[in-house]
């Protein structure tokens, strides 16, 4: 019992320790150049500030605050220039406000004028005032403490710390708190979204007061708050604190009835403990306004106290009050609309949310939005529109946060799920096998000249170097690195100059440090000497020494895997890559799950989609569906649904996408949508046709048998994955599950079909003699199912026995050949075009109506597409792996999705004819699976791609089907490729677990401060400010950019001034993650 007591108080230590909220910082203003300084460290709770000083002329030099105690300290910034003008404090006064104003300076953003404002009501102030300016104000109880921001000779960005003016006392515990949470990190929160916490939580509690109910739908315009139950009075305000004095909070009624004073109560319900903290929901709405995500200060086992929407005719702002275990303010958008606010009561979780959006003035905002509770209150405000959309919280999550775009209304919104439940906080970044960790770079050495080259695309971790050869005499001409596994390969970078020696690696040695010397040539700065120094001792080098050197040392448990820097004729500059010598590769033919057809590999986008054909391709077209929705993969433009750039070509250019690093030059006519209408409709013309022939030529019992004997496997695979969770039993239990299976709901009734000849029929109603044979294979399956499959023989006397086929019409030795390959890619993709049609003739039986546009919405989203087709094709690039190279395999695997695309494009549009006149159900079915498609199922997929690879022609569709991606570098999983020198050496991680952020880190080896575009889908996305060798970080989420292409170029100073996008272009594709996803980028900005 005591050792409870002890580990009771040192939880409340720590728990309090960790989660105290008393500094907190402002935004920042200004721009993102000079030295980064932070005051954090030295600010303290209770600190006295004596005087404040602005050093100022034109813009601000630089400014100084002098602190008295508890420690004395003087906090100074920026440049000595500029006339001093000097604010002194008198006692009890503090300064609680600041305002700046920015402008450009020889092209750098700088602070022009800053003010100050005291609790007396003073202020001091110093520079030149310009219209883009921002004020910040210290929250309620808090007063200036310091400064963080960058600066040089001058204050290029400034932001205030905030720091409690008197220590909070803490409430005695009477029980363990929840985990403690992380405190947020000291940089500026993403976006424009202001994160303030309250005074305390009694106040967040005495103020959150909900208003009165109203059942009636909300009139054009308004913000109602509805509840079932009747609402909490009103807490009494508190009274307005004397300047200099925090507010007391007000009286309460002593009650554990307060809405949002206490930790929600009850597990998930399914009690499956969350392993995840914090989950995002999908956005919605446009890419307009700034990025803010409330994320990084989100927790488990969060306490909501209300939200409140501010909305008229569209919605303008929304604000949610956090508790507990931090208490902490979101709030974003602007300060217009009319305030609606619902305060949740005890154990009352905000569990979904509808989002209603439209156009104003050319841009997509959020016009109307409804949150619902757990106890069906809800709160709402805007107008409604006839585009929307709702998420609904995963079990055992509530509404935590937000995440999206704003300005002066919401412009795009997504919820941040937080696990009701603790949950213990995972690192942040990826949760998959991956790490950042596991490689590292020196910094280079030596001139800007010469050709940037990098060897990081092609490190695999884990690999073993053969030997490293050196050219040289005067200086270093060429370095030259072998790698001996998984793959020969050889990395050279140079010339062809100079004395060769060559250092041979012994088997378990490695090289691990790297000295270097630079100088100059003909007024250039290159590489004049190096020596590499092994594990062993040995080492090896070249050229001439030089005063100016360094030895680079490889971190412990790490060993060189590659070079970068730049060269042409000679190295003109070096780095080292350090790789950690324990790491494990992700590797394609990795196992990642098992099947009835063997093990599954990596799912990665691999290095062939983004391959162009042509210079151009036109864009696809479709209409919206009757909701006003695009289907997956297309976005809006004016009156219809426009294909978003695919990765072969992910350049927007009006009606065309052309490919990466192409420049659109040429105004695209709208007359070019007639002409993309009649190249799509040429390259899917007469497919079936195709296929029909096809299937003409083939033999009966070989395509019967080849898809029975597939389906038997799968159906034993799945019996004996179900038997460890379904009842053991005899043949009429396992028969129970087995029914329950598409693999005899679907796959073997159609396999029967066919064998006997008969048509299928389009409403899934089998006919007795079918469900007869459908039976008696189950039945054979179960109690013989591997002693069938075992040869030819056993499945044609199977066959014949349970009437499937008439006569054995065809050798048994052509079946033995078929099933001593133990193929299984063309049945998969024969079962998967039969799920497709059923899919199809699902939405059609159940709403008869339905126009095309909305079939094709629905299909889009449906799990055939987002799963079952990435997951099959994959599977058939397992099986060409055996008899293809790495490349073929994967642009094989390209193009039957590019087929399977065509497929289901016609099996939608199907349901007209040229004359607009409706096809009959039961031709459509014949046409589309009796006359064809049968034939996928013996036929090699090579082949099949082979005869429908002329259908497939310069007009856009989207990338599709690409599925979740499995872990693993970027340049294997998303596809990264970079042209041109701009971006060359970039590198990062995907992990298909994690916290849903997409983070990039813009590292600049630039002389010249840039712009870096990023288009997401082929739409200009956002603009990063990077300055010269500075190094800046852009985040968004996965769920706002999934199932889309990012691209990055770089706009800069060229000839005469005038900025260009010319030096290069970086692509990769970004996949959906329903377990979050991470994507960690380093964006290598480089001189070129």
């Amino acid at each position: 019992m005591i050792l409870r007591a002890l580990l009771l108080v040192l939880l409340v230590a720590v728990s309090g320790a960790l989660s105290d909220n008393s500094i907190q910082l402002s935004e920042s203003s200004g721009g993102p150049h000079g030295t980064e300084f932070s005051d954090e460290a030295s600010v303290s709770v209770g600190q006295t500030v004596d005087s404040i000083t602005i050093r100022a002329g034109e813009r601000v030099d630089g400014v100084s605050l002098e602190v008295t105690g508890p420690k004395a300290a003087t906090f100074n910034h920026g440049g000595a220039g500029g006339d001093g003008n000097t604010l002194k404090l008198a006692a009890g006064e503090h300064i609680t406000s600041m305002e700046a104003h920015w402008g450009k300076k020889d092209g750098r953003t700088r602070i022009f004028y800053l003010s100050f404002g005291t609790s007396a009501g003073n202020s001091v102030s110093g520079g030149s005032m310009t219209e883009d300016k921002n004020t910040v104000k210290a929250p309620e109880g808090f007063q200036l403490g310091g400064f963080f921001g960058r600066d040089g000779e001058e204050i290029d960005s400034l932001g205030a710390i905030w720091a409690r003016i008197t220590a909070e006392t803490a409430a005695p515990a009477t029980e363990p708190p929840p985990p403690p949470t992380k405190a947020p990190a000291p940089e500026k929160p993403a976006g424009s979204g202001s994160v303030e916490p309250p005074p305390d939580s009694s106040v967040a509690a005495s103020t959150a007061a909900s208003t009165e109910a109203s059942a009636a739908e909300p009139a054009e315009g308004s913000a109602v708050a509805s509840t079932e139950a009747s609402a909490e009075a009103a807490a009494t305000e508190a009274p307005a604190a004397e300047p200099g004095k925090p507010k007391e909070p007000a009286p309460g009624p002593a009650t554990d009835d307060k809405p949002g004073t206490v930790k929600p109560a009850g597990p998930a319900k399914s009690g499956v403990k969350n392993t995840r903290a914090t989950i995002l929901s999908e956005s919605f709405g446009g890419p307009h306004g700034n990025q803010f995500s409330d994320q990084p200060l989100a927790t488990s086992a969060q306490t909501v106290a209300s939200l409140t929407i501010r909305a008229a005719a569209r919605v303008d702002g929304l604000t949610l009050e956090v508790s507990g275990p931090t208490a902490q303010t979101f709030t974003h958008g602007g300060p217009g609309g009319k305030e609606t606010k619902l305060a949740l009561k005890k154990g009352e979780y905000i569990t979904s949310m509808e989002v209603h959006w439209g156009q104003k003035s050319g841009r997509t905002r959020i016009f109307y939005l409804s949150f619902r509770t757990s106890e069906g209150n809800t709160v709402a405000g805007g107008t409604q529109t006839e585009e929307k959309g709702s998420v609904t919280a995963p079990e055992g999550y509530q509404l935590g946060g937000f995440f999206g775009r704003d300005g002066d209304n919401i412009d795009l919104l997504g919820v941040v799920w937080t696990s009701i439940e603790p949950v213990a906080e995972a690192p942040k970044g990826g949760g998959g096998s991956v790490s950042d960790e596991d490689i590292q770079l020196s910094p280079m050495y030596g001139g800007p000249h010469g050709v940037a080259f990098s060897d990081i695309a092609d490190i695999v971790l884990g690999q073993t170097l053969s030997s490293i050869t050196l050219r040289g005499e005067a200086r270093v001409d060429a370095v030259t690195l072998q790698v001996a596994k998984p793959a020969e390969l050889t990395w050279s970078h140079g010339g062809k100059g100079g004395t060769e020696t060559t250092l041979t690696l012994a088997p378990g040695e490695y090289i691990n440090s790297m000295e270097i010397h630079w100088g100059k040539k003909s007024g250039r700065t290159k590489v004049f000497y190096v020596n590499f120094t092994t594990s062993e001792g040995k080492s090896v080098a070249a050229g001439t020494k030089t005063e100016e050197f360094v030895t680079e040392t490889a971190p412990k448990g790490f060993q060189l895997g590659g070079l970068y820097g730049r060269a042409e004729g000679e190295v003109d500059q070096l780095g080292a890559i350090w790789i950690k010598s324990s790491a494990k590769p992700a590797l394609l033919t990795d196992s990642m799950d098992s099947a009835w057809y063997g093990h599954t590999i990596r799912n990665w986008v691999g290095p062939t989609i983004g391959n162009a054909k042509d210079t151009a391709c036109y864009r696809k077209t479709v209409p919206f569906d009757s909701k006003n929705i695009c289907p997956v993969g297309y976005g809006k433009n004016d009156d219809d649904c426009i294909t978003q750039c695919p990765m072969a070509y992910p350049v927007s250019c009006f009606l065309e996408c052309i490919p990466q690093n192409d420049d659109c030059a040429l105004n695209i006519a709208q007359k070019v949508a007639s002409v993309a209408a009649v190249a799509f409709n040429a390259a899917t013309a007469g497919l079936f046709g195709q296929v029909k022939a096809a299937y003409t030529t083939a033999k009966k019992l070989y395509l019967c048998a080849a898809a029975v004997i597939s389906i038997i496997k799968s159906l034993i695979f799945y019996l004996r994955f179900t038997q460890t969770t379904a009842p053991q039993g005899d043949t009429e239990k396992l028969l129970a599950v087995a029914y329950q299976s598409d693999v005899v709901l679907v796959d073997l009734p159609v396999a029967v079909y066919s064998c006997l000849g008969l048509k299928v029929p389009p409403k899934l109603q089998w006919t007795g003699i079918v469900l007869m044979i459908v039976e008696n294979i189950v039945k054979q399956a179960i109690i013989n199912g591997d002693v069938i499959v075992s040869s030819a023989e056993n499945v044609v006397n199977m066959l014949t026995n349970t009437s499937a086929i008439k006569s054995p019409d065809s050798s048994v030795s052509e079946l033995q050949d078929f099933m001593d390959k133990n193929t299984s890619c063309g049945f998969e993709l024969k079962q998967l075009t039969d799920r497709v049609i059923f899919a199809v003739s699902d939405v059609r039986n159940k709403t008869p109506n339905a126009a095309i546009d909305d079939i094709r919405v629905t299909i889009s989203k449906s799990p055939v597409v987002l799963k079952d087709i990435p997951t099959v094709t994959n599977n058939c690039m397992k099986e060409m792996l055996g008899t293809k190279t790495k490349q073929a395999a994967f642009e094989t695997r390209d193009l039957l999705r590019k087929t399977v695309g065509v497929i289901i494009d016609q099996l939608i549009e199907t349901g007209k004819t040229d004359m607009g006149e409706s096809v009959k159900e039961d031709d459509y079915f014949m046409e589309v699976a009796n006359l064809g498609l049968t034939v996928l199922g013996g036929m090699d997929p090579t082949g099949v791609v082979h005869m429908v690879s002329q259908f497939v022609q310069p007009t856009c569709g989207p990338t599709s089907f690409i599925g979740e991606i499995d872990d693993g570098n970027l340049y294997d999983t998303l596809g990264l490729t970079t042209v041109d020198q701009a971006f060359v050496g970039s590198y990062g991680w995907w992990s298909k677990t994690g916290d849903g952020v997409v983070r990039l880190i813009f590292e600049s080896t630039d002389k010249e401060d840039v712009t870096v575009v990023v288009h997401s889908g082929g739409d200009n996305y956002a603009e990063v400010d990077v300055a010269a060798g500075d190094t800046v970080t852009w985040e968004s989420t996965v769920s706002e950019l999934q199932d889309k292409t990012l691209y990055l170029d770089r706009w800069r100073p060229g000839l005469l001034g005038m900025p260009g996008s010319g030096g290069g272009s970086l692509l990769i594709w970004i996949p959906r993650a329903s377990e979050g996803g991470n994507l960690l980028m380093h964006v290598r900005i480089n001189i070129s």
